[in-house]
């Protein structure tokens, strides 16, 4: 995993980076003591044959366990099952205005210049720089979204409600690459696992610099 995060960091880089904001939403029935409840991961088809989507159920993995869960690979084994999805969206464009930067007056001062008659002050004129206006200015948006539920498997089988917890993770960013992006919106969820329900709260992840 630490691998890939670096691998991560690369992909997003710059010299200095910003640190990575994510807007984390939660709502669950958990118990604040996990019980090593065993879980596994439910896949639609599109992602059975996903290696991305393998790499970022281990990182998921490994942050369950380090919460005390235990993952199982055989679904018959498992108590819970983890649905893990990610996407982003078509962007949108957000307008501001940047200031416009220009001569704003000038000002006068004076310099003691000695000459062959005596002392004799001098004026000097310099021009006074500020705000002189604004112009518009499109940037476009994009939210990168993860979603993690989990669902009791057995109230699931039987036809009752299952869901005890649902997730969901948002950076927006002017870059559209999702998958950069899944390994943060991760350690951001988990940060506070299971955290309050109903919450939402923003989290800054800082990332190492290059």
């Amino acid at each position: 995993m630490l691998k890939r995060l670096a691998l991560v960091v690369l992909l997003l880089s710059g010299c200095a980076m910003p640190p990575f904001v994510a807007s984390v939403s939660v709502r669950h029935t958990l118990a604040s003591a996990p019980s090593a409840q065993k879980f596994t991961f439910e896949r639609d088809a599109s992602q059975v044959q996903s290696l991305a989507q393998r790499d970022f159920e281990e990182d998921v993995s490994a942050e369950l366990m380090s919460k005390g869960y235990v993952y199982v690979p055989n679904m018959s084994a498992a108590d819970w099952l983890v649905r893990l999805q990610y996407q982003v969206d078509g962007g949108k464009t957000i307008t501001s205005q940047e200031p416009i930067w220009g001569t704003v007056g000038f000002s006068t001062y004076y310099r003691r210049v000695s000459t062959s008659s005596g002392v004799v002050l001098v004026p000097y004129t310099r021009a006074e720089n500020g705000i002189v206006g604004s112009r518009p200015v499109s940037d476009t948006v994009f939210s990168r979204q993860l979603n993690l539920d989990i669902l009791d498997k057995n109230d699931l089988a039987a036809g009752r409600f299952a869901k005890i917890f649902e997730g969901k993770a948002i950076n927006r960013s002017r870059d559209d690459a999702i998958e950069p992006a899944v390994p943060w919106l991760i350690r951001a969820l988990f940060e506070q696992f299971p955290g309050v329900s109903g919450s939402t709260r923003e989290v800054k992840i800082i990332l190492p610099e290059q």
